[in-house]
């Protein structure tokens, strides 16, 4: 019957199309908990090719694998929050001309290049670690409001509780406003800082150790028009959306699928700043398959909503999939995993106190391992989901001393190690060798797979 019914209410292929565009989107949304599509080799390179070419005093080939390094960076997860984001924005400008959408769309990316390129190069010139800003709870509390905001905007409810006006300014999100666009574009940037990777840390070490300002402004300026290529097209489509039926089913789940998606962000950046939620979600048993259990009750839920339409009860159904469909994303991508290691070969044996075990590295003339990670460093969080459980890795980390450090509060002994080990950006995994030596190479500054990080723990002796 519900079926008959979506057919009757949308007609067979746009009730058909809708469901599987609901269901691919909270795959994707869900898609946390898988590894990194770009292959972090390519990254290496880059930042060797790059390198290499700022060596040999090449600047065309340097700018070429900055802007090459950006693309890459924004197909990483830690950026995926933006899609939903870019699309809400641009997709709201159903009034807006095709012109003025490109040149709201060229705004935007011009405030992610502005970021980058401005406060890159200023952060480096003075040796703060590039996107530390999200280890402020105020800013990680005013980007999760803002996208409950938006997603609370998406399915109408501010019309009642908020005068119109306003409500209809929140609902565009300032669609046509030039300043706007230049605040979501820095607001952008500062999300999808956390996704140094080497390239961006090669850049960020020419500035702090050169003092080429000018050089690495425009290493910067290249690197932040690669990551805001893809947003400058998603942009232009999501300005698109002006042809697509203003009502109807097809819309209202259109709307779901972005509440959906900006509800999911919302809960990653609560809990990238507390704590007991974040043990919470990771203390849930078989966090994957509960959380798609709960998907699929989202999704038998909007196919409720489709064949209610017109209905009182409708918006009941509307509610039960958007609330099922975020809390199932958000503990399939943070719930608790079941993992397929060994329990013969210990676990990494991390310490906090860096003095008492470098002072142990050197009476024992053991290699040290040293890792800077931070709760709103995605990276970082991949790094310990697929790489330091691996069976391999845990065995080879037991010639090493290992050492994390925690930075998402940044202190002053913090602060002195970044600067003790040239730490600009997260992740960083610093070796050190049995002399006592800190190592510029091998370094780790964005996700490697097991294997590539075996080898690089093989080169330290």
């Amino acid at each position: 019957m519900k079926v008959r019914s979506i057919v009757r209410t949308t007609g067979l292929w746009p009730g058909l199309v809708a469901i599987a565009l609901l269901a691919l989107s909270t795959a994707a949304a869900a898609a946390e908990v898988t590894p990194v599509p770009v292959d972090p080799a390519i990254h290496e390179r880059l930042a060797s090719a790059l390198a290499g070419s700022i060596s040999a005093g090449s600047l065309w080939l340097a700018l070429l694998a900055a802007w090459l390094g950006g693309l890459l960076t924004a197909f990483t997860p830690c950026v995926y929050p933006l899609i939903p984001i870019t699309v809400r924005y641009f997709g709201g400008m159903r009034q807006t001309g095709r012109a003025r959408v490109i040149e709201l769309a060229l705004i935007y990316v011009f405030g992610m290049v502005l970021l980058y390129a401005g406060l890159g190069t200023l952060f480096a010139s003075f040796r703060i670690v590039f996107g530390s800003a999200l280890s402020s709870g105020f800013v990680n509390v005013a980007v999760a409001l803002l996208c409950v905001l938006m997603g609370l905007s998406i399915l109408g409810t501010f019309s009642l509780q908020l005068p119109p006006a306003l409500s209809t300014r929140l609902s565009q999100l300032g669609g046509k406003s030039a300043g706007g666009a230049l605040v979501m574009g820095l607001v952008s940037g500062l999300i999808a800082a956390p996704c140094t990777g080497p390239v961006l840390a090669v850049i960020l070490a020419v500035i702090a150790t050169s003092g080429e300002l000018f050089y690495g402004f425009l290493l910067m300026t290249a690197f932040g028009l690669g990551l805001g290529a893809p947003f400058l097209l998603l942009a232009i489509s999501a300005g698109g959306l002006q042809r697509v039926p203003t009502a109807g089913p097809w819309m209202e789940m259109v709307k779901m699928i972005l509440a959906t998606a900006m509800f999911v962000v919302a809960v990653y950046y609560v809990h990238n700043i507390w704590g007991d939620f974040a043990a919470l979600l990771a203390d849930v048993p078989y966090g994957g398959l509960l959380g798609w259990l709960l998907i699929v009750g989202g999704l038998a839920a909007g196919a409720l909503f489709l064949s209610l339409q017109g209905r009182p009860s409708e918006r009941f159904a509307e509610a039960a999939a958007v609330l099922l469909l975020t809390v199932g994303v958000s503990v399939a991508a943070f719930g608790g995993r079941v993992t397929t290691t060994d329990p013969g070969v210990p676990g990494i044996a991390w310490a906090a106190d860096h003095a008492a075990q470098a002072a142990r590295a050197r009476n024992e003339r053991r290699p040290m391992v040293v890792d800077f990670t931070a709760t709103w460093c995605v990276a970082c969080q991949e790094l310990e989901r697929d790489t330091f459980i691996d069976q391999k890795v845990r065995a080879e980390a037991t010639r090493f001393v290992a050492v994390r450090l925690d930075a998402t509060e940044l202190t002053p002994d913090i602060e002195e190690l970044f600067e003790r080990y040239g730490v600009l950006g997260l992740p960083t995994v610093a070796f050190v060798d049995s002399s006592g030596a800190i190592l510029p190479t091998p370094r780790v500054t964005g996700f490697v797979p097991p294997d590539r990080f075996l080898a690089l723990m093989r080169q330290v002796h």
